[in-house]
């Protein structure tokens, strides 16, 4: 993720955070995403795939929002916030494919979600460097913060199409 990979250039180089304490928290960030996909798999079996997706996707908004201000506690703990939000999104949206797309095409669909997430890792943080460069690095928490509402704007469109929009589509898209 952005965060993830480009949060300990903001901090040691923008905001002139230790190069041990930055470490240390981008490591709290790893951390609490691992923590948080352990856990999130409680918390579902009892609210469901979309409460949770939905209280993720304000925790990586809030996150964000948190890392973009320049006080040091503050986006450490947006860090942290972060890995634990952004835990389940990936996981949700792949466990919900057979109600989207319907079984047949369940497994086309994962693979192109897994190929796209592939990218989407690769060059997010691309466009954030290049941002950084032309802009300066400060500029990395506004853009998380635009690809968060992207996020969770994509999500509530697509959550609002109906099952069978989404599987005729898909099947225009394979050829049956």
């Amino acid at each position: 993720t952005t965060a993830g990979q480009w949060s300990y250039t903001l901090f040691t180089e923008s905001r002139h955070v230790a190069e041990t304490v930055a470490s240390a928290w981008v490591s709290v960030f790893w951390g609490s995403l691992t923590a948080g996909r352990l856990l999130m798999g409680m918390v579902v079996s009892r609210l469901g795939n979309g409460r949770v997706m939905r209280f993720s996707l304000a925790g990586v908004l809030l996150a964000t929002l948190l890392i973009w201000l320049p006080v040091q506690s503050v986006s450490f703990f947006g860090l942290a916030l972060m890995g634990f939000a952004a835990a389940p999104i990936f996981p949700l949206l792949t466990a919900d494919t057979p109600r989207r797309v319907g079984a047949a095409h369940a497994a086309n669909a994962v693979g192109f979600q897994i190929g796209a997430s592939s990218m989407g890792l690769a060059v997010q943080p691309g466009i954030a460097g290049w941002l950084a460069d032309e802009m300066g690095l400060e500029v990395i928490g506004p853009y998380m913060v635009l690809m968060a509402l992207a996020m969770w704007v994509s999500y509530e469109i697509m959550d609002k199409m109906p099952v069978q929009t989404l599987v005729n589509r898909q099947s225009e898209v394979v050829g049956d």
